[in-house]
């Protein structure tokens, strides 16, 4: 009710257990469809324009909510390492990545990056058949990435936002045991001489589970 004056109806939904039945008041006497879920869906739809980006493999809009899943590519890396102790500085520590598959959800009006969930893989692309890797980082718990109190990167470059909430914010010493050998990461970047191989890490699942959107 609006200034006291009732509103003209438009247009009503009845969804019964089989069928969609759209009612149209709009031309002052009633008509009524029969839709699918799909034409339900289509007229309660904002327009939205997407802009796919180099290594998104899907993407996801729930609400307010995106989910995105891309990769990017294998190569050195540079990781913020903020070690405990008395003297809490923050290191540089070389790291040569394998090829990261990453999900990350983007929610609110700001486009703020709530979640990220991260693996590693063998080539170029991510297939079926490719075995997923837990990666050598701190902050990680199998794939999924604490953010705790990060400055969340957000906007509508989702791969550099992505890549700034990784890997320009300092990881620090919770959860900094890694790989399948335990060790902690400052000893693992170590020994392993800035590498990660795969037979250190440990798996966490195929392709097919991202590619199906299932974990």
């Amino acid at each position: 009710m609006t200034d006291n004056t009732l509103q003209k109806q438009l247009y009503g939904v009845a969804i019964f257990e089989e069928e969609i039945v759209l009612s149209d008041f709009s031309d002052n006497a009633e008509r009524r469809y029969t839709i699918s879920p799909e034409q339900l869906m289509g007229f309660f739809k904002a327009e939205i324009t997407f802009h796919p980006f180099p290594g998104l493999i899907w993407m996801k809009s729930s609400g307010d909510s995106e989910t995105f899943l891309l990769t990017l590519q294998a190569g050195p890396r540079t990781i913020l390492y903020k070690r405990g102790g008395k003297k809490k500085k923050t290191e540089t520590i070389p790291l040569r990545l394998p090829s990261l598959a990453v999900k990350a959800a983007i929610t609110g009006p700001e486009r703020k990056i709530t979640s990220i969930e991260i693996w590693g893989f063998a080539g170029r692309s991510l297939q079926a058949d490719t075995i997923l890797y837990e990666l050598p980082l701190p902050n990680l718990t199998g794939s999924s990435m604490c953010l705790g109190s990060t400055e969340r990167a957000h906007g509508r470059d989702v791969k550099a936002a992505v890549e700034t909430t990784i890997f320009d914010t300092p990881f620090n010493q919770h959860n900094h045991i890694v790989g399948l050998e335990g060790l902690p990461f400052h000893d693992y970047a170590k020994k392993y001489k800035g590498g990660c191989p795969f037979r250190t890490l440990k798996k966490l699942g195929l392709g097919r589970q991202l590619l199906e959107g299932r974990i």
